[in-house]
């Protein structure tokens, strides 16, 4: 990073179970490269706090993204409570419907909500890079950074097991949220989130 031109690097790790993401600004970068900043996760109905938040997204019966991660858990939770969660889409643990090497990946390919009701996989995952790079830009500006997006590098991490087309699967997903074609692909060391 400290050949990097950006003020911050941002590393979104999406996780079969849990996803998340871990920055550093330039300066902090080049006192210490391994005290990367996070931020904690809450779940109210719980009193949990966590560096992670669950993989899972709501979306409304009109396929339309509700939420992620704690706060869709609890949404569907009580929609199940209420028997009304007939119409929605609840994915959970859906990242390793690209680890298919029997099936060709498109924007067409389809995956199954926790009740098999099927949405297409880029809309789901676009949804869930789309919720995370959110909320860290939300979390910038409410600690008055100054830092714009264009002031940060992202990276998007990937199992080291998946093959070239689900890697690139994850990179269109990521582009179609920023808008940016530059979206570096980090293959991670291991093969578990």
């Amino acid at each position: 990073m400290s050949t990097s031109s950006k003020l911050l690097v941002v590393a979104i790790d999406f996780g079969t179970t849990y996803s998340g993401y871990a920055y550093s600004f330039k300066h902090q970068y080049d006192t210490d490269p391994l005290i990367p900043c996070t931020d904690s996760w809450a779940r109210d109905s719980r009193s949990l706090v966590s560096l992670k938040t669950p993989t899972c997204v709501l979306f409304d019966k009109d396929k339309m993204f509700d939420s992620f991660g704690y706060e869709a858990e609890d949404k569907y939770s009580e929609l199940a409570e209420e028997e009304e969660h007939q119409e929605w889409y609840f994915f959970r643990r859906f990242k390793m419907s690209l680890f298919n090497k029997e099936k060709r990946l498109s924007e067409d390919v389809k995956i199954k909500s926790t009740d098999g009701k099927e949405m297409t996989a880029i809309h789901v995952f676009s949804a869930a890079i789309k919720f995370l790079r959110g909320h860290l830009l939300d979390t910038l500006e409410k600690r008055a950074t100054g830092v714009r997006e264009t002031d940060i590098q992202w990276v998007l991490t990937v199992p080291a097991i998946w093959d070239d087309a689900a890697k690139q699967f994850m990179r269109v997903a990521a582009e179609k949220v920023s808008n940016r074609k530059h979206i570096e692909i980090c293959i991670k060391k291991f093969t578990y989130c």
